[in-house]
């Protein structure tokens, strides 16, 4: 009975510590936030396709989870550049943010996963107002390259969530406007 008691101690122990959620440094947090995510938010409201290419590794690999697609490499990164130079063509603006659900990291700090919901919006030539045109579910590996964070994996898909889950994350990135 007591070989019992114990097995069952250190049975419980051992979920326990399993159980255990790393702690996520606020300075990895707000690294992460200088190197990607507002360089990301500034290329959208400026149309800067060369910043918006920046962040990115140049051996990414994209996933769009709607239209089961994989792009990769310079080919991708040129691609999305693409986009921001085709609303500027159009005399459209657009604007992106971002919640973040989750991080984890390895141990060293140098490569991190975030997931969260960003927010697109986008005024055209005849609306009076940025409006808010899509929410998205995303998955982003980073990594450090020369001592800056960088997107080298990225995966996204169209998410059915309000304004107000958007809103209620525990962190939010959007330039104010």
């Amino acid at each position: 009975m007591k070989q019992a008691t114990t097995l069952l101690l250190l049975f419980i122990s051992f979920i326990a510590f399993a159980q255990e959620k790393k702690v996520i440094s606020s300075e990895l947090i707000n690294a992460i936030k200088k190197d990607v995510w507002v360089p990301f938010m500034q290329s959208y409201a400026t149309l800067d396709s060369e910043m918006l290419k920046s962040i990115h590794s140049s051996d990414i690999v994209r996933i769009t989870i709607d239209q089961n697609e994989i792009e990769t490499g310079e080919a991708y990164i040129d691609h999305f550049g693409g986009f921001l130079e085709i609303v500027k063509e159009r005399g459209s603006q657009v604007a992106i943010a971002f919640s973040i659900s989750s991080t984890a990291t390895n141990e060293n700090e140098t490569v991190a996963y975030q997931t969260g919901y960003y927010r697109l919006s986008s005024k055209r030539k005849d609306d009076k107002e940025m409006l808010i045109r899509a929410y998205g579910a995303f998955q982003v590996g980073l990594r450090k390259e020369n001592d800056t964070w960088k997107i080298w994996l990225d995966s996204d898909k169209n998410a059915d969530i309000s304004h107000d889950y958007f809103n209620q994350q525990q962190i939010i990135y959007e330039l104010a406007g």
